[in-house]
């Protein structure tokens, strides 16, 4: 009887469904890009390995945007958020964080006919700057408030490609690109690599990790750390990284 009992419960353990959660993401190359609606990206794929790797959760993109994250987690829309800094807007937000395994960094971008050396972004006031709708930026303090923008010429966008290209047109004085997609970017258009100025001084750099929902996360945070752990350090995540062109980050 006993031994049947264990058939029983090996077997419903063995055919439980896994646990869904959802995985939010928004435009933030090279973490998600969306092609006309096509979604890719190193989220996407960090998804991918999850699901192939274990089989108690199963993990699926949700896409929101930028401004849109906040609101969708609190809905649960989706429950976690994979490659976001919790200084993002997210500190008066229910949300816990993973350990800190992916670092970044944005930086600045010029014309080499209008900036001749690093000094041209020593002041950015009375330039005309490219960013992102709904990112968080060093030099405007980490806010998106209509105070932190005063006395900044700054237009906001949902193209990292086109506000690279309105650098290279001469179509905007700066443009604020992080710099894994800048490489990215260069390496599909060689051509522009030598009509532009990269700041050496970084806009900022940001601790990424996954921030889940205290109310709503059906994985624990100790759980998300494993999974985590997992991919790291079996080599699959360095792997991917290296077939993409992309270099582990470290600071």
């Amino acid at each position: 009887m006993k031994f049947t009992l264990f058939l029983l419960l090996f077997s419903f353990s063995a055919w439980a469904k896994p646990v869904e959660v959802h995985v939010g993401g928004y435009e933030f190359p090279p973490y998600v890009i969306n092609s006309g609606g096509h979604y890719e990206g190193l989220t996407l794929d960090f998804i991918a390995l999850l699901n192939k790797k274990q089989s108690k959760y199963k993990f699926t993109f949700v896409p929101t945007t930028s401004t849109r994250r906040y609101h969708d987690m609190k809905s649960g829309r989706y429950q976690i958020i994979a490659f976001e800094s919790k200084s993002w807007g997210w500190s008066n937000e229910q949300v816990d964080t993973t350990k800190i395994f992916r670092f970044g960094a944005e930086v600045f971008v010029a014309n080499k006919e209008r900036a001749k050396d690093q000094s041209f972004f020593n002041e950015l006031k009375g330039k005309t700057i490219k960013g992102m709708q709904g990112y968080h930026y060093g030099f405007l303090g980490l806010s998106t408030s209509n105070k932190a923008l005063k006395g900044f010429n700054v237009e906001f966008t949902n193209t990292p490609d086109g506000n690279i290209r309105s650098v290279v047109m001469k179509r905007a004085d700066i443009a604020v690109i992080a710099k894994e997609y800048l490489d990215i970017y260069l390496s599909k258009h060689p051509d522009d690599r030598d009509k532009i100025l990269v700041s050496k001084k970084p806009d900022q750099i940001y601790e990424l990790g996954v921030l889940l929902s205290r109310e709503k996360s059906p994985i624990s945070t100790g759980e998300m750390n494993r999974l985590i752990d997992m991919v790291m350090n079996d080599g699959s995540w360095p792997a991917l990284l290296k077939s993409k062109g992309i270099s582990e980050s470290k600071l």
